[in-house]
């Protein structure tokens, strides 16, 4: 169990042998854009909470009367002063609420890759097409539900989501913040980074051994085995769905003969002749009365089945 809390663990001397078939470039290129199509979605959902948040800053009446009127008066009569001090206020909340904007995206883009590694060891893009993420080397992962794959390890996943994260929208977010600041040779700067790590992790995972600069940070390596892990664990399943409801049938069956020969047994007359058709089998005969003829076919009474005297003798 390591430091967060992790469960069952594969080592790597103990990892299962499976083939490892390296993803293409393309199918890599694609699983990236469909989780970014996701990470875009995110930033303009947040881009309209930002502008209304904005608009209803601006909208605020009440507070902005407030504000102009102590700008005004600590302001010793230098109006312009006091008009320029409250549109920097103004543009400081404005510029603190797109700030805060990016630093929900990056929030929100960390969050799905580590959760995504993490709990399912794949993402959706990847997942769409047939790519998930397993420990470099076989070892150091978390055995999967199927029993023949491995997840990353949670250590593994977060340092996998955040080299992504920042390679993706960290450090752009960051050069966006840098330039809504005013600081523009470092918003240039980072800009440039940006460009230098985005290359950095993503050239990598096209040639060679595929593996991102994310990957070898974390230990992990990307390949196309999720569809053969799927299809054989669906194989699994569909077997041992198939011989439980062979021994379900097979119960049923034993039971119908069952309750068949105790069906045939009820309808046998005495000596073992079966009943005919429509005929009902007789239970056994009784006795006649006392001192009168036996009834034909009944059976005899103990003793000769003779009826006592008075005095309890029997005749013989």
């Amino acid at each position: 169990m390591d430091g967060w809390g992790e469960g069952a663990r594969v080592d790597a001397g103990a990892a299962p042998e499976r083939a490892v078939t390296k993803a293409p470039g393309w199918r890599r290129v694609t699983a990236w854009l469909v989780d970014y199509a996701l990470v875009v979605t995110v930033a303009v959902l947040l881009g309209f909470l930002t502008f209304h948040r904005i608009s209803a800053m601006l909208g605020d009446v009440e507070g902005l009367a407030g504000t102009g009127v102590w700008k005004v008066v600590t302001s010793d009569g230098d109006l312009a002063e006091a008009g320029q001090a409250l549109g920097e206020s103004l543009w400081r909340r404005s510029i603190r609420a797109v700030q805060q904007g990016f630093a929900l995206l990056v929030l929100a883009t960390f969050l799905y890759q580590f959760l995504s590694l993490a709990f399912a060891g794949t993402t959706l893009g990847k997942a769409l097409l047939g790519l998930r993420v397993s420990p470099a080397g076989g070892g150091g992962g978390v055995v999967g539900a199927a029993g023949d794959a491995a997840r990353p390890s949670r250590r593994a996943a977060a340092v996998r989501a955040a080299v992504t994260t920042v390679a993706d929208v960290g450090l752009l977010s960051l050069a966006c913040c840098l330039l809504l600041s005013g600081a523009f040779l470092a918003s240039g700067a980072v800009l440039v980074l940006t460009v230098v790590v985005f290359l950095a992790n993503a050239t990598p995972a096209l040639a060679g051994d595929r593996r991102s600069l994310a990957d070898r940070c974390a230990g992990t390596r990307v390949d196309g085995g999720l569809l053969g892990a799927t299809a054989a664990a669906t194989a699994r399943y569909t077997a041992q769905g198939g011989r439980a409801a062979w021994q379900a049938a097979q119960r049923v069956a034993e039971s119908e003969r069952a309750r068949a020969a105790i069906g045939r047994g009820r309808r046998l007359l005495p000596g073992g002749r079966a009943a005919a058709p429509g005929e009902v089998p007789a239970g056994p005969p009784a006795a006649g009365p006392v001192g009168g003829p036996p009834i034909p076919g009944a059976a005899p009474r103990a003793g000769g089945g003779l009826p006592p005297d008075d005095d309890g003798a029997r005749h013989f």
